[in-house]
């Protein structure tokens, strides 16, 4: 045994001589340096990051500060490269300042609303929120510090908080207004790269919704963006710090409201969205990612029969806002007659008894969705393209929360009034403003007539028959 003993003893001693040997001659060829050797050894991590096959210092001297560019956006949604933060204050660092959008800060960022105002108006952020500099003036004021901390990756900073009683929107999963938008602002400019990084101002209770779906598309679909709560965004304002953001979108709703052009017609944050200009597969990154979970589930998102195209009918039956029992019962009866006819697929989905991931693979399947004005018609987003939405309502009334997301998305849309499609032109009153929700809207007295819909689905699904589901890129 001694000689085994041996044999596993004189490696151990000479380990640690190795190793400085090792970093001696690493400090004395002139080819090569110690921090190149630790670089290396810790993949590229020490004191640089890699992002889009660039690498980047992670420390960046003042005499290397970029200036700020504003990308692109509309009021409440803007996207920045290189904007800096210090002391919880956004600084954009510009020589030319006639490159932000018209209305200023005024479209990209609020401060919090008077407590005497009982229309809670809030109005552009002050120079505690957000400035505009020149880099003269950054340096002569010593708004910057000597050095910033690289933010890597594209960056979502979302706004809202809590005041007093009023509660953000941000815990409403299904109106997706605020992710989407900033989402969408990203991929206005060109770029598809998943977020490195969720900022909330807002406490955690407040930004998560109470079906948890928020928390889970965020650790489900996006497993390896950081989800940054109020702790880390008053950690970086006490540090002292600058730091530099590569890219950040800035999600505000209350610069929306109040510089929004359609916002103010219809109550929705988003109703400017549409006006970006977006590539037609903008939301492939993400569907891609729901896609690879649910299959991955054990999920078909493909068609039963690949000639046969697939109808999500949401069923409200169970909540307050229904069709009348007569009409729900008829409509039923003329979906399962194109179902038996081979004419659709079709499948009658209460949203809130199925699991998630189940909720969104029947999404990726559907051709067609319909179903009374409310949350599940959000599944819209994840159709293939080319889908058809529509959405029942109270005949007279009219919201138009989920005609924007099937604008935004290029489907197909129709808002149904009984046996009738309510027009565009028709959502507005003559003076431009919207013709609003009425008594029944919200109630169990909604009416449909299921004929009537059996026929549009018909010919809604002849015209999609040959429509396949996209590959996934890799």
């Amino acid at each position: 045994m001694a000689p085994f003993t041996a044999r596993i003893a004189i490696p151990a001693i000479l380990a640690p001589l190795l190793v400085f040997t090792f970093l001696t001659h690493a400090s004395l060829n002139d080819k090569y340096d110690i921090n190149h050797h630790i670089d290396r050894l810790s993949g590229g991590r020490f004191g640089s990051t890699t992002t889009g096959g660039i690498r980047k210092q992670i420390y960046v001297p003042e005499s290397e500060y970029p200036e700020t560019e504003w990308i692109n956006g509309v009021a409440g949604f803007n996207y920045f490269h290189n904007l800096y933060l210090t002391n919880g204050t956004f600084l954009i660092v510009t020589s030319n300042p006639d490159s932000l959008p018209p209305g200023g800060v005024n479209t990209i960022l609020s401060g919090l609303s008077d407590p005497n105002d009982r229309y809670h108006n809030h109005h552009a952020a002050q120079e505690d929120r957000m400035m505009v500099v020149t880099p003269e003036e950054a340096k002569e004021r010593m708004l910057l510090r000597k050095a910033a901390v690289r933010k890597t990756g594209v960056s979502m900073f979302f706004n809202e908080v809590r005041e007093g009683t009023m509660s953000s929107f941000l815990g409403h999963y299904f109106h997706c207004e605020m992710f989407l938008g900033a989402w969408r602002v990203v991929t206005s400019a060109g770029e598809s790269e998943l977020p490195s990084r969720i900022m909330y101002r807002a406490q955690a209770p407040d930004w998560r919704d109470n079906a948890r779906i928020t928390t889970w598309f965020q650790q489900s679909v996006l497993p390896e963006t950081l989800v940054e709560e109020s702790t880390i965004w008053e950690d970086r304002e006490k540090s002292q710090m600058t730091f530099l953001f590569d890219k950040i979108a800035i999600a505000d709703r209350w610069a929306a409201h109040r510089a929004g052009i359609d916002v103010k017609y219809w109550n929705k944050a988003n109703a400017d969205l549409p006006k970006l200009e977006v590539p037609i597969n903008w939301l492939d990154p993400l569907r891609d990612q729901i896609k690879r979970l649910v299959i991955a589930e054990g999920c078909e998102v493909k068609r039963d029969d690949p000639k046969v195209p697939v109808v999500v009918y949401i069923d409200r039956q169970f909540t307050g806002r229904r069709l009348v029992d007569h009409d729900a019962k008829e409509l039923l009866e003329e979906m399962n007659k194109l179902h038996e006819e081979g004419v659709i697929e079709f499948h009658d989905a209460v949203m809130e008894r199925l699991h998630r991931t189940d909720q969104f693979c029947l999404a990726l399947k559907a051709d067609i969705m319909f179903g009374v004005h409310g949350n599940g018609l959000s599944h819209q987003l994840w159709m293939k393209p080319g889908g058809a939405v529509m959405e029942i309502m109270a005949v007279g009334g009219f919201a138009r929360d989920y005609a924007i997301l099937s604008e935004m998305m290029g489907h197909e849309y129709h808002a149904v009034h009984y046996n009738t499609t309510l027009p565009r032109e028709k959502w507005t009153r003559p003076d431009g403003w919207a013709i609003g929700q009425n008594e029944d809207f919200h109630s169990a007295r909604i009416t449909v007539d299921g004929k009537w819909m059996a026929g549009k689905v018909r010919a809604m699904a002849k015209a999609r028959v040959g429509v396949v589901e996209p590959r996934l890129p890799y």
